[in-house]
């Protein structure tokens, strides 16, 4: 017999009570590394700087959240670097946000390349952000028909998209800059 037969299959209620960091992917427990190093957080704070100041331009009623548990189902709770949402979040995310930025980190490249692209994909995320800041470049998918697209592939210079009637203008070379 295998063992797969005797994993245990985790829910959302048994990751409330868990301690530290977490993330739930199809029933399964998994940890988080340690903090993110200082260019990892240095590239998330300049790209909700560029959120929010796109936003400010165009008067959106979005919002940007930076680790904030994005609960897909009773057991899958992932916690995106960055995610917008156009509704308000009272607690934590249950729809699907509009725009999720990860940072891949070489602990977490493989899931957020793989795993997490699956998910976001399927969960319908209309925009999935991969930022590599270890070869400098910046992935932009774009949900078409159901299945992501890539939309943008830069190494340098600012990126724009149209998003729901709002140009988010990204600074790419300042993120290098920071690292």
């Amino acid at each position: 017999m295998s063992n797969l037969a005797y994993q245990i299959r985790y829910t959302y209620e048994d990751y409330k009570q868990w301690e530290g960091d977490w993330e739930l992917i199809a029933g399964q427990a998994v940890a988080m590394v340690p903090s993110p190093f200082g260019p990892h957080q240095a590239i998330v704070s300049e790209i909700i700087f560029d959120l929010k100041s796109s936003f400010e331009k165009c008067d959106s009623h979005c919002l940007v959240y930076t680790e904030l548990d994005y609960i897909v189902d009773e057991e899958t709770v992932l916690r995106p670097d960055v995610l917008v949402s156009c509704q308000k979040i009272k607690d934590f995310a249950r729809k699907a946000p509009e725009f999720i930025v990860e940072v891949l980190s070489p602990s977490t490249a493989i899931k957020d390349k793989n795993i997490k692209f699956s998910i976001y994909e399927a969960e319908r995320v209309p925009y999935y952000m991969m930022v590599d800041y270890k070869i400098q470049k910046v992935k932009l998918y774009k949900l078409i028909d159901g299945k992501y697209q890539k939309i943008a592939e830069e190494i340098d210079g600012v990126m724009r998209v149209d998003f729901k009637g709002c140009e988010l203008v990204f600074h790419i070379d300042r993120w290098w800059q920071v690292v």
